[in-house]
């Protein structure tokens, strides 16, 4: 695994040097980060120690963040290294197990986006395919979107956090948790954070369906490992989901949600993205269409291959291979 060092702290080097299987990439012009990024799996970069020749750090920034390249600043990397660590060797595709707890979320700065549909069919899926522990935790302004979409009458997020004998609702292998914000605004963004943490730590996954920005997503949000910005082929959204994108920095992807195939190709014109969803009928039968695909972005498609049949991964292979998800 290759590491591109783009910081004067000490540390870092000091935390790297004793590692196998770890390659260590030196760099402070913006020239020569720029030319070992295809090469690099993870980039640890401190912006002030910079020198801009021949291109500027804004730019840099912007090359890093449209990418998808994964980067951390040398403060965030000590803080929590095996993490990192973790997380670019997902990009290399080198783990050969599921991680024990990880973290996304769905995110949009546009409505009807089909964000909360994703989210159930990647947790179903999951589910299905794993029997392990998954949840999805909404974060909604007004009424739930959950609740609608799986018809349930079921505890939210209110109750759940705030009455120690109400226990979340569990449908088909997935526990949910609905948000009823009209009552959670009332409470703490720890109290919140308090009852999520201990329920993520019994989830190997968890997923999180919340529009952008939202007043209460403070309390999980240092706890995402990546955010997927969903988008759909409109000017309006592909432009929302670029911004977005930028403000969520490098663990942030876009995902073109519904690309049918007469699409506005301008609008997509030179947008990197991780992954193009095509347009399903009835996706809310929640048959793992969509979900299976976004399994594979978020575990890589080697650790995620034992859990579908062999004939998924050649017809996917196109969509992830580099290159794949740009007009």
């Amino acid at each position: 695994m290759k590491i591109l060092i783009a910081t004067k702290t000490l540390a870092v080097f000091d935390v790297l040097k004793d590692m196998e299987g770890i390659e260590c990439k030196e760099a402070l012009f913006t020239g020569q980060i720029y030319d070992a990024l295809p090469e690099v799996q993870l980039v640890i970069i401190d912006f002030g120690d910079v020198v801009e020749h021949p291109y500027d750090v804004e730019m840099l920034k912007r090359v890093l963040t449209e990418k998808g390249v994964l980067f951390t600043s040398s403060e965030e990397f000590l803080a929590q290294p095996d993490r990192w660590l973790a997380e670019a060797r997902q990009v290399k595709g080198e783990l050969t197990r599921l991680p024990e707890k990880r973290t996304i979320a769905f995110v949009s700065y546009s409505g009807g986006t089909g964000k909360t549909t994703l989210a159930l069919d990647t947790a179903l899926h999951f589910a299905r395919r794993t029997k392990m522990p998954v949840m999805v935790v909404e974060f909604t302004y007004g009424v739930s979107s959950l609740a609608a979409l799986t018809g349930l009458d079921m505890p939210h997020l209110f109750d759940l956090a705030t009455q120690l004998d109400v226990e979340a609702t569990c449908w088909k292998g997935v526990t949910l948790a609905p948000m009823d914000y009209d009552h959670c605004q009332d409470l703490s963004i720890r109290q919140i954070g308090r009852y999520l943490e201990e329920q993520m730590e019994k989830h190997v996954l968890t997923i999180v369906d919340s529009r952008w920005p939202h007043g209460l997503i403070g309390a999980i949000q240092d706890e995402v490992d990546r955010w997927f910005v969903v988008a759909t082929p409109r000017v309006d959204a592909i432009e929302n989901a670029r911004k977005l994108q930028e403000e969520l920095g490098s663990k942030a992807s876009i995902i073109i949600n519904r690309k049918g195939k007469l699409v506005n190709s301008l609008a997509l014109a030179g947008i990197e993205r991780a992954l193009d969803l095509p347009e399903i009928r009835q996706a809310d039968r929640f048959e793992g269409h969509l979900g299976k695909q976004i399994l594979s972005l978020t575990y890589g498609p080697k650790n995620w291959r034992r859990y579908e049949p062999k004939g998924f991964f050649a017809r996917l292979g196109h969509r992830l291979a580099p290159g794949g998800g740009r007009s």
